[in-house]
């Protein structure tokens, strides 16, 4: 599987959101790769309608409907259209008492969660509150040309051994060498932004990945 964050690029907001997720649906049918958008909240309803394709949220906070100005709730996403949120990526972390209750939170409004960890033991405390996907990544390496799966082979292979669910790995994955070596490692998919959404020709740099799976 692929992830698509889209953070809050112009190029994932507003209308230039739909022209790019057409094309990741495009992609998905031709390829057969099951690929999945973290959309901004604002967009989330407005794509499921439009494109039609699977949207998580960017982040979810643990609460119920009611008296949480500013927060993000699960039921908004819900009825948005959302199927899933990423939760504590390297650019928004958040304690471990929170993504344990924000997993729960989630679990009762049927929507998946996919944690973000950067170390093995990070890794094995999430797994111990049982998300439907884990991923492991690195801030530092982010949006940059250095690609985790190239410099933390032996991390990556140490966490498969002990992660009972699909496991994604992201940060600086942007070729298709990247998704292979990802598989070969014991990886399930990938997460990644700027390697398709801030590119110049999307189609073709989502449908290069993509082919790493075949």
């Amino acid at each position: 599987m692929i992830f698509i964050s889209l953070k809050t690029y112009e190029q994932a907001s507003g209308d230039a959101v739909i022209k790019l997720c057409r094309i990741i649906k495009k992609v998905q049918a031709e390829t057969g790769v099951k690929i999945m958008v973290g959309a901004q909240p604002f967009d989330i309803h407005r794509i499921v309608d439009e494109v039609g394709i699977e949207v998580w949220a960017q982040h979810l906070d643990p609460i119920d409907p009611g008296r949480h100005f500013g927060w993000l709730s699960p039921y908004s996403a819900v009825k948005a259209g959302a199927t899933g949120t990423m939760l504590n990526h390297a650019e928004h972390r958040i304690d471990l008492e929170t993504i344990s209750a924000t997993i729960t939170k989630c679990r009762q409004y049927g929507l998946k969660t996919l944690v973000g960890t950067e170390t093995i033991d990070m890794a094995q405390k999430v797994i111990a509150l049982k998300p439907d996907y884990l991923a492991f990544e690195n801030a530092q390496l982010i949006g940059s040309d250095v690609s985790l799966v190239d410099v933390d082979a032996d991390n990556i292979k140490a966490v498969v051994k002990f992660t009972p669910m699909p496991f994604f790995v992201g940060a600086g994955i942007k070729t298709q060498d990247h998704v292979k070596k990802t598989l070969a490692l014991g990886g399930q998919g990938v997460i990644l932004s700027s390697g398709v959404v801030t590119v110049a020709d999307p189609e073709s740099a989502l449908r290069n990945l993509a082919l790493g799976f075949k």
